[in-house]
């Protein structure tokens, strides 16, 4: 494939996902974290400052708000606020649709940076693999849809590999301007990307380093013991230097110059964060502080199980040949490193894992395609293709068959049911005539704006007759803590389900 058909074959690869994503993005309610994102890039751009909400970089909050951010909102009622907020654009959901367009920005973005590292390794055909292979990836679809930062954290770690690859192997001042732009774009995009980042970069260094070590080994007995790569490693170190405080440069620069410092505080308040841990449902059973298997398993899930083989063939292949053994290593820090975290809340913390191991992926395709196994190939490559386009529209939810028939049993919050069903609520209740409600619903839609009739709560011990719904996301949390909890709701009655996530129960 010439550079030219790669440019193009990419280019088609981003104008397809983001017209994929772009036809799903009214159909869903705001999940639980978008409107705080939005709301504090409306901060950012309407009064230059970020104190409402440290908890994440600025950059995308920014994109998500650009398009509200003439909104003028009054009151002191955040949820109310909010409501102003999407409101502006003539329409909530409107409102909603508008915020979560900026997305597609770091979707292009991350599908070009795995495009980018990917050429530099494996060469031009399987880089555009590659490229496809990460953009058919439900889970990227389904945060590439929403106005919240995994997906640009995703494209910031994709794009800060892809640079860092290239100035390894010829570290010029331009390509560590260039690097240092891209450090520091990761670095206002998602704070768990300076970990991330480093786990790849230490990598590619040691490895580099290693085949560099045996090359000089081999010098002739006898001859005087020389280090001829002291001057490049010199120069890498004073390059890297460069680079690394120019990335902070441009962290100072997102943050009004001079307030760094702020940076520093949200960095902490995560960290601080996953020391305290965050209560999440995985199989059956609530806890703060994690599991240590619980991304393998999402990882095995919410992945199409033609990908997860061709990736495990790649590693192996990688592997045993000695060639591209970096991929693999960094596919594993980054899900050692997860393990080890507190913070259960998706396959979304994982999401920057699928840029190598779409590269793995794309490695087996090539490397069994020139063997001629060119049928098994093509079998795997049209089931990863269907299962993508048979996801569509609730990427969100998606899990392979290895999930089960009830994968909301496995995990929930982000992964299954994230507040996204309630504009699908609202249409079933008109559809019926209901005009009264009582509903339990996860996540922090205005219910009011939506269009939803009066609601009333759902008392978990008792109740009447009439029309309930409730949220995956309440429910089995819920029964986990208290066995009665809805059981007088939930125990032999039948229910409609809404979209993925809500149950509809009309007692009578």
């Amino acid at each position: 494939m010439s550079r030219a058909q790669f440019a193009i074959a990419v280019a088609a690869v981003c104008a397809v996902t983001a017209i994929r994503i772009a036809v799903t993005q009214h159909l869903f309610s705001p999940t639980y974290d978008e409107p705080l994102h939005v709301a504090s890039g409306h901060e950012y751009l309407s009064a230059h400052t970020y104190m409402n909400d440290r908890s994440h970089p600025p950059l995308a909050r920014i994109a998500f708000a650009f398009p509200l951010r003439h909104a003028v909102l009054t009151g002191s009622d955040g949820l109310d606020r909010v409501g102003q907020l999407y409101e502006s654009a003539g329409d909530y959901m409107r409102g909603v649709t508008l915020s979560r367009r900026g997305n597609l920005i770091f979707v292009i973005l991350a599908i070009a940076g795995v495009a980018l590292w990917a050429v530099q390794l494996l060469g031009t055909t399987a880089a555009a693999i590659a490229a496809a292979i990460f953009a058919l990836m439900p889970p990227v679809l389904a945060h590439g849809a929403l106005a919240t930062t995994d997906m640009a954290g995703t494209a910031g770690f994709a794009l800060a590999m892809a640079a860092f690859q290239w100035w390894l192997g010829t570290p010029t001042w331009p390509r560590t301007a260039l690097l240092a732009l891209a450090a520091g774009f990761g670095m206002v995009t998602k704070f768990s990307f300076p970990l991330f980042f480093a786990i790849g970069a230490l990598t590619l260094m040691v490895v580099q380093r290693s085949g560099l070590h045996g090359r000089e080994v081999s010098q002739s007995r006898g001859s005087r013991p020389r280090d001829p790569e002291t001057p490049r490693l010199r120069n890498l170190v004073i390059k890297g230097l460069v680079a690394f405080f120019g990335a902070f440069a441009v962290v100072d620069a997102v943050y009004f110059f001079g307030k760094l410092p702020l940076f520093f505080k949200g960095f902490r308040g995560m960290l601080d964060h996953n020391f305290r841990g965050h209560d999440a449902y995985f199989l059956g059973h609530v806890a703060g502080a994690g599991w240590l298997h619980y991304f393998p398993v999402l990882l095995a899930v919410k992945t199409p199980l033609p990908a997860l083989l061709l990736a495990i063939a790649g590693s192996w292949m990688a592997w045993k040949t000695k060639r591209h053994r970096e991929l693999v290593i960094i596919a594993a820090l980054l899900l050692g490193s997860a393990m080890l975290s507190s913070l259960n809340l998706g396959v979304r913390h994982i999401l920057p894992m699928y840029v190598p191991l779409s590269m793995l992926a794309a490695l087996a395709i090539v490397t069994l395609w020139a063997s001629r196994a060119r049928w098994p190939v093509a079998a795997l490559c049209a089931w990863l293709v269907v299962n993508s386009f048979l996801a569509h529209p609730d990427y969100l939810p998606w899990a392979n068959v290895l999930a089960g028939r009830h994968p909301e049993h496995v995990a929930l919050d982000s992964n299954f049911d994230w507040g996204q069903d309630v504009v699908r609520l609202r249409d079933e209740v008109r559809h019926r005539g209901i005009t009264s409600l009582h509903a339990s619903l996860f996540g922090m839609a205005d219910l009011r704006r939506i269009g939803l009739p009066a609601v009333a709560p759902i008392d978990a011990q008792r109740g009447g007759p009439g029309w309930y719904a409730i949220s995956e996301s309440i429910v089995l949390p819920a029964q986990v803590r208290d066995r009665s909890a809805y059981r007088w709701l939930t125990d032999s009655r039948d229910f409609v389900r809404v979209g993925k996530s809500i149950r509809l129960y009309r007692v009578q």
